[in-house]
């Protein structure tokens, strides 16, 4: 009984006094993959490219000096014809897509700045208000843009 209490007190204290696991040498975070069909179909027409958002051209009076422009280093788009969809949620020609495509170039550009957290991601946060030349959309108001977001993050793998 003696040896048994001295083994579980050992073990309590190894357990309460380690404050962090080392993951060793060869740690590997898996990356996080977007659903590219949801958003060629849905995120690039409605949201990136949409004419209420326009974050590749800018607006008016921002001079062109959005993400079409080489001067926005960060999330670099390019301009591309609408890919077809055919009104649902796959390209129905997958012509357009072939790799260095406008099409996949912009997916990897707007991935990188998704998150399975849509709401703490640079794609939501940064046009919402913060640290962005200006304000794209009110997040508290404009449920469209979550609503996109929301979607293309559940479909996160």
């Amino acid at each position: 009984m003696t040896r048994r209490a001295v083994f579980v007190g050992g073990l309590l204290a190894t357990l309460l006094g380690c404050t962090s696991i080392d993951p060793g040498p060869n740690l590997v975070v898996p990356p996080t993959s977007f659903d590219p069909d949801y958003f060629y179909c849905h995120v690039e027409p409605q949201y990136i490219f949409g004419a209420a958002y326009k974050c590749g051209p800018g607006q008016a009076g921002d001079n062109g000096n959005c993400h079409f422009s080489s001067a926005v280093p960060g999330m670099a788009l390019i301009d591309h014809p609408p890919i077809n969809c055919g009104g649902g949620d796959h390209p129905v020609d997958l012509s357009a897509l072939g790799t260095g495509s406008p099409a996949v170039s912009n997916y990897g550009a707007v991935s990188l700045e998704m998150s399975p957290d849509y709401t703490s991601a640079a794609v939501f946060v940064r046009p919402g208000g913060s640290n962005h030349p200006r304000q794209i959309f009110d997040p508290n108001k404009d449920m469209l843009v979550s609503q996109i977001l929301a979607t293309w993050a559940a479909k996160s793998q």
